[in-house]
């Protein structure tokens, strides 16, 4: 692979600023591969040319720049593997040249397994994919023993380590025993990632080859290949690998697919990249692709520091109905449900689309909570079920029909009635790039101890098709384990006709009655139905007291089971949700009760302020009286003033009348004209005497004018006195009306007042009576109740911690009672297959085709969509590897199935997922960033070159990226961890609470990798393990040199095993006379030595971070452990033993080799992790306790150096 780097480096030249900083990558890969049967004939459909070697050629000549760089593989590889189909046939001939006929100048490629064999044809030279491979490997015997020779002096040590490889991977049904198909790429750049382990025969029998291949026709056509390839340069293939395995001889001339070569990911990859340019893609897809532009980051809730947030999402409303059949003492802990309901909550409701992601650092649960997940949507389906008056409604009235040929030229008719759509949308797809990975998930959610003690003996669904798919004792069909093909056939083989796995005694449940496939049980079903189907009364069969093999409940009886176990929980549900609103209520200041407090005292201040204003009014009533009183006084003065002005002014009228009545008098004197003419005198004397009067009158008059004047004056005083006496007799009427207001306010408010006071009373009353009935609840329900620990501060570790490892309202009856109504919804799931049992056979008849992929390949998408969800139907998870699902699925487009659960995402590389979320309309993926990284063996500096010329960013490059980060981006759901580098990482809805190591496992994994974010839950005696005191080093001082593998590590390794194969003897022979002295009262043997292996395999682990120490390791324990049980740390993820033994290896100057191992806490975080109660470390202290992470390890105090004397 180095070489593939050198190639794409020389191709896209970068700055000369910009520095080469990766290592030098030691995997190897093949520019063609293909199977041989055992006569040595060639497998044609088994022939692989690899695109990476490919483009490779195209990337020299034409090169980047030309439109034609990485266009026409179709074209060139039907025409290269057309040659080498010829080859198999014989129809070329080969010139057979050994090595010594070479000449040091000729041109091309050099000796190939030390010979210089070419084919004799004419063809003009080609460039050649896009995508990494790897070699198929090994030595066996294809030519002969002279062949096997050549090629083992070509490939030496090497060839065995790639046989090593090989072994382990291969798996079929002839495989032989011990053969591991977990093995996945490690250090030094291997190319083989985990999902590459998955081999694929899609369209079996194979046609074979008439020649019997040899080594010179290998070394011939690869000699050819390369030289069309335009790779004899540049990658210089000069070795054959061959590995030779069994296989079952019906199988012998099929092809077992070393299709890993190449991408899985390539056409899928293609199809959906043009399905979103044209608009059809959906939103779990299309969320994914977001860019980091668009991410809307301030609005992320940190639920370390929110613990609000958390509860408000455990309330008992937000529970799902389905609950997982596990023990009511071991519910999901508090992050657990707060991912299930978030989930249910963003994604569960009518029309939900988008992706929620999972952080699970090892050991807390991931597996459970995807339980319980599978339960919440089986109980939603089963809603709907429950709202059909007749099974049959189940299912479109217009059928899908097809045609189908067997081998011998027959064809068939099938036909499906597809489901209606209400029941569809809640497929579970369970896919992860690690086969072990989907395996361990759907191997374990069916198998019988996947369901609490409770509910063993009483859980059941489908258990006996179940059991046969499983090869062991199954409680219930709820998942089964597909992907490629083989696991397809094995599926239907069994699952549906029955067929019995070698060796499954263990796979019968109690009873001498045989295990029946779904097939058969349906057509028994069928002789005891009758058409009434959906009546309310049983229905008889030929035999009355025999039982149909899916029971003889009716549809309708099913459904009020049913929809009695649901309405039991939704009344559990509010019965515990009045107590979390109580809780909430009573954890708080009482909004209610302030509220009326403050009503009350508001009322009682009207009262106070309303008494206040009445004394004054009262006051001023009184001075507005008295004021009235005196001007009343002063009008009674003025009017006697008034009074005597009167009578003088009388007087003074009076004079006026006198002068005027004396001027009269004398005017009646004056002398006559006959006397004023005789003489003056009588007329002066006459006017002399009028003068006094004329005087007298006017002051008469003078007088009376100024009593006039006096008098109007003084009337004037009265009136004003009379206007000021009825202003205030106004002011007092104002005054009394103001106290008569006040009064009756007051009397009021006084009511207002009594009445808040009573409301106040009541409200407190109430509130007691709340306390009274959570003390009632906590005595009920215990620790379920959240207690004081939420009421503490985000940043107390203690009150964090008990948070949770809580399980809120989760008590025993609740959980009950939801794990009740999940048996109940996969009854009347039963119900459905019982009561319409010909309408289901033949659908599902119909429908195993196409899983098995033996149906049409023109068949239409709409009724390959319907065929998988009758399977879904039945079976409500199936697992399957990325790579696998663009086969699998073939005809699905986007958001055709309903929920898609990703494993161990962190290993996954960005684009394995996208043909999966282009399929699905909601997605959780879950996984851990800070476990096992996405295998990739292009070189980082390849990645970026390549990046940089199709202008990507680089953050989607595969080994800067994995499908976990790129999904924890958009849940604004999680928590920030800092990294060993103090930079902030989001991690989406992480789960907290580790239940699987001892302290020091746990330990060393809390700080080296997670800052301290987990929670420790184990609660167990740790001292007690008999198989190993305490966790030790072993001190093995590193060889001198460049060599990983230290035999003296395998010594250690050695007596380590045979000190734990010792103890498990004795626990054995304890055990053994433990139960001869209780059943028989006499001392039997200590066991077999298969038992004692049998124990040691499920006790031991043995890992080490190199390919190379694992290959020593196999020589040391082949003889103790399986394959399966020893590895490099790739091969262990999602595996746990009790006693870990972690191997280091590596020579004294490997220091690199160290720092590799050291850069992140990934690698030593899985492997502590896997060791639930002891681990156990070989190698050399000093130089290993100097590097990061492995210092830590060293430094506990729980770790115990021991270097044994010399």
């Amino acid at each position: 692979m180095h070489k593939v780097r050198d190639a794409l480096l020389q191709a896209f030249r970068a700055p000369d600023s910009e520095q080469d900083l990766d290592g030098r990558n030691g995997g190897e890969s093949a520019v063609l591969c293909f199977t041989v049967n055992q006569d040595g004939r060639l497998i044609k459909e088994s022939v692989t040319l690899s695109s990476c070697a490919w483009a490779v050629g195209q990337t020299l000549s034409p090169g980047p720049h030309s439109d034609r760089w990485l266009t026409g593989f179709d074209e060139d590889n039907k025409r290269l593997l057309g040659r080498l189909l010829d080859l198999g046939d014989g129809k070329v001939q080969v010139e057979r040249r050994p090595p010594e006929v070479s000449g040091a100048s000729e041109p091309g490629l050099g000796p190939v397994a030390g010979l210089m064999s070419r084919l004799v044809v004419s063809a003009a030279k080609g460039g050649l994919g896009v995508a990494a491979g790897v070699a198929g490997a090994g030595l066996g015997p294809i030519a002969g023993a002279m062949a096997a020779k050549v090629i083992e002096g070509a490939g030496g040590e090497l060839i065995d380590t790639a046989a090593a490889r090989f072994a382990e991977r291969v798996q079929g049904d002839g495989a032989a025993a011990g053969q591991d198909e977990d093995e996945g790429g490690e250090h030094e750049g291997a190319a083989e990632g985990p999902e590459q382990r998955e081999v694929e025969a899609e369209e079996p029998p194979s046609e074979v080859g008439v020649k019997i291949l040899d080594v010179y026709d290998l070394a011939a056509i690869t000699r050819w290949v390369t030289d069309q390839l335009g790779v004899a340069v540049a990658l210089r293939p000069d070795a054959i690998r061959v590995k030779s395995y069994q296989v079952v001889a019906r199988h012998a001339d099929e092809s077992s697919g070393d299709i890993f070569l190449n991408s899985f990911y390539a056409d899928d990859l293609e199809q959906v990249a043009d399905a979103v340019a044209a608009g059809g893609a959906g939103t779990a897809l299309l969320d994914y692709l977001s860019a980091e532009a668009d991410l809307d980051a301030m609005h992320r809730f940190d639920v370390r520091r929110l613990p609000e947030v958390v509860r408000e999402s455990v309330q008992p409303s937000s529970m799902p109905l389905g609950r997982w059949p596990a023990d009511s003492d071991k519910p999901l802990v508090l992050s657990q449900q707060f991912a299930v309901n978030r989930v249910m909550a963003s994604l569960g409701e009518d029309g939900g689309r988008g992706l929620y992601a999972v952080n699970g650092p090892p050991g807390t649960g991931k597996t459970t909570m995807l339980r319980d997940l599978i339960a919440a949507l089986v109980v939603q389906r089963a809603e709907r079920l429950a709202a059909l008056a007749r099974p049959e409604d189940a299912f479109a009235k217009k059928p899908r029909t097809w045609r189908t040929e067997e081998t011998a030229g027959k064809s068939y008719p099938r036909t499906i009635h597809p489901l209606i759509p209400e029941l569809t949308g809640f497929e579970i797809v369970i896919a992860s790039s690690n086969n072990g990975a989907v395996e361990n998930v759907t191997l374990e959610i069916p198998g019988a101890r996947s369901i609490g003690e409770a509910w063993r003996g009483r859980a059941e669904y489908l258990a006996g098709p179940a059991s046969l798919a499983l090869e062991e004792d199954a409680w219930g069909a709820i998942a089964a384990r597909l992907g490629r093909r083989g696991n397809r056939s094995d599926f239907v083989q069994r699952f549906w006709w029955g067929d019995q796995p070698k060796g499954s005694a263990g796979s019968k449940p109690d009873g001498d009655d045989p295990v029946l496939g779904l097939h058969r049980m349906l057509q028994l079903q069928a002789n005891f139905h009758g058409p009434a189907s959906a009546r309310d009364t049983p229905w008889p069969g030929p035999d009355a007291d025999a039982d149909p093999p899916l029971g003889r409940e009716t549809w309708q009886q099913a459904v009020r089971r049913f929809t009695r176990a649901r309405d039991h929980v939704r009344a559990l549900a509010a019965e515990r949700q009045e107590i979390a609103e109580q809780l909430d209520r009573l954890a708080g200041p009482d909004a209610l009760l302030e509220e009326l407090e403050s009503r009350e005292s508001g009322a009682r201040g009207a009262l106070s302020l309303l008494r206040q204003e009445q004394r004054r009014v009262a006051a001023e009533l009184v001075g507005h009286r008295q004021e009235h009183a005196r001007r009343q006084a002063v009008v009674a003065a003025e009017r006697t003033r008034l009074d005597l002005a009167e009578a003088v002014t009388r007087r003074g009228e009076e004079g006026v009348r006198a002068a005027e009545l004396a001027l009269h008098a004398h005017g009646a004197s004056r002398p006559g004209l006959l006397r004023r003419m005789v003489t003056r005198e009588p007329m002066r004397q006459w006017e002399a005497a009028r003068l006094p009067l004329l005087s007298q009158r006017e002051a008469a008059d003078t007088r009376l004018a100024e009593l006039e004047s006096a008098r109007a004056a003084q009337q004037a005083v009265l009136r004003s006195a009379q206007a000021d006496v009825d202003q205030a007799w106004g002011a007092v009427l104002r005054a009394e009306a103001r106290a008569s207001a006040c009064e009756q306010a007051r009397e009021r408010q006084v009511a207002t007042a009594a009445e808040a006071g009573q409301r106040v009373a009541g409200r407190r009353r109430e509130r007691e009576a709340e306390q009274d009935r959570l003390a009632e609840a906590r005595a009920r329900w215990g620790d379920r109740v959240p207690g004081d620990a939420w009421l503490a501060a985000p940043d107390d570790r203690g009150a964090m911690e008990s948070r949770e490892q809580s399980a809120p309202w989760m008590d025993a009856a609740f959980a009950d009672a939801r794990s009740e109504l999940f048996l109940a919804a996969l009854d009347l799931h039963r119900a459905l297959l019982a009561t319409a049992p010909e309408r289901m056979r033949k659908n599902l008849l119909a429908a195993m085709e196409v899983v098995k992929g033996q149906a049409p390949g023109d068949l239409d998408a709409g009724t390959v969509l319907a065929a998988w969800q009758m399977l879904f139907l039945v079976v409500p998870a199936v697992s399957t590897t990325f790579a696998s699902v663009g086969r699998m699925f073939a005809g699905l487009g986007s958001e055709a199935l309903g929920w898609l659960f990703v494993d161990e995402a962190g290993q996954a590389a960005p684009q394995a997922v996208v043909g999966a979320l282009w399929r699905v309309r909601r997605a959780v993926v879950v996984g851990d960033p800070l476990q096992l990284e996405p295998v990739v063996p292009l070189p980082w500096t390849g990645q970026r070159r390549l990046a940089g010329h199709f202008s990507v960013d680089r953050r989607w490059a595969p080994a800067a990226a994995s499908v976990q980060t790129l999904a924890d981006r958009l849940n604004p759901y999680g928590t920030w961890l800092r990294d060993q580098e103090g930079e902030a990482i989001w991690l989406g809805s992480p789960l907290r609470v580790h239940r699987r190591c001892d302290r020091l496992m746990f330990d060393i994994s809390n700080k080296i990798a997670y800052d301290g974010m987990m929670v420790y839950g184990v609660h167990r005696d740790q001292d007690d393990f008999a198989l190993a005191q305490r966790s030790v080093w072993w001190d093995v001082p590193a060889l001198p040199g460049e060599e990983k593998w230290n035999p003296a590590e395998g010594h250690a390794l050695e007596i380590t095993l045979d000190r734990i194969r010792t103890r498990i003897e004795e626990a054995v022979r304890q055990e053994a006379e433990s139960a001869a002295e209780l059943f028989t009262g006499e001392l039997v043997g200590g066991g077999s030595g298969a038992e004692h292996k049998r124990r040691l395999n499920e006790s031991v682990f043995v890992v080490s971070p190199f390919r190379d120490v694992v290959h020593g390791l196999g020589r040391v324990v082949g003889g103790s452990l399986t394959p399966k049980r020893y590895g490099t740390v790739h091969t262990t993820q999602g595996k746990e033993a009790d006693i870990v033994i972690l191997v280091l290896g590596t020579g004294a100057g490997q220091v690199g080799s160290r720092n590799w191992a050291a850069q992140k806490p990934n690698l030593l975080n899985v492997a502590v992790t896997r060791a639930r109660r002891r681990l156990i470390v070989i190698g050399d202290h000093e130089a290993w306790s100097r590097h990061r992470y492995f210092e830590d390890l060293a430094r506990h105090e729980l770790m115990h150096r021991w270097t044994p004397r010399r």
